[in-house]
């Protein structure tokens, strides 16, 4: 039986959160984080944007690990093994998300926000 589509918003709400995390302790930037940022993901076709921001998920586990020490490398490991366990099984959509995918992939994503706040702290600063 396939994911509905609140699940598959959900799961690519705590994927953007995941993606959020890793640019913010590997580079130290915080553009994924800005106020809007993940409404423009999620609009105009998700997938091709996810892709774009898969993209660079080795570069920031390489800068965590060489340039921001042993905790901030061993976090960066820790949120790259996370990322396949919330792609959905079908794939990133390619659609716009209704109203219900939005609220759902913001409830993903503020759950999943919090989460690493939770654990990581200090690092995301």
């Amino acid at each position: 039986m396939g994911q509905s589509r609140q699940d598959v918003a959900e799961l690519c709400g705590r994927l953007y959160a995941t993606l959020e995390a890793l640019e913010r302790i590997g580079t130290g930037s915080g553009a994924l984080g800005r106020p809007g940022a993940w409404q423009k993901v999620i609009s105009n076709g998700p997938r091709d944007k996810f892709q774009r921001l898969l993209r660079h998920v080795g570069e920031q586990v390489h800068a965590a690990k060489a340039w921001h020490g042993e905790a901030r490398s061993a976090a960066a490991t820790e949120l790259f093994r996370a990322l396949p366990g919330f792609i959905p099984t079908g794939g990133i959509p390619t659609g716009n998300f209704g109203e219900e995918q939005r609220e759902a992939f913001a409830r993903g994503h503020t759950a999943q926000r919090s989460a690493y706040e939770e654990q990581f702290g200090a690092l995301l600063s």
